[in-house]
């Protein structure tokens, strides 16, 4: 995971992409320039870091129908040319 351009937050890990799109970040893009690793780009905001610090330790809650949705609407975007 890292900062990119200003105002922007990437990571290379699934999980924590379905995490912040469940969390309703908005989905910048999706680099594939690397077909073995995708980097999934979000607008960032002030509270992600601590957000994503919860989901690490394991206190995050999320509503679970809103992780699977998540989930199967990223598997979609990887494997199209929506973004």
């Amino acid at each position: 995971m890292k900062k990119t351009m200003k105002n922007q937050f990437a990571t290379s890990d699934f999980y924590t992409a379905v995490f912040l799109l469940s969390e309703e970040y908005r989905l910048v893009s999706i680099d594939k320039t690397d077909p073995r690793r995708f980097r999934f780009v979000f607008a960032d905001s002030e509270g992600r870091a601590k957000l994503l610090e919860g989901f690490f330790n394991g206190r995050a809650r999320v509503e679970p129908r809103k992780f699977t949705a998540a989930i199967k609407e990223l598997k979609s975007l990887m494997y199209s040319d929506a973004l």
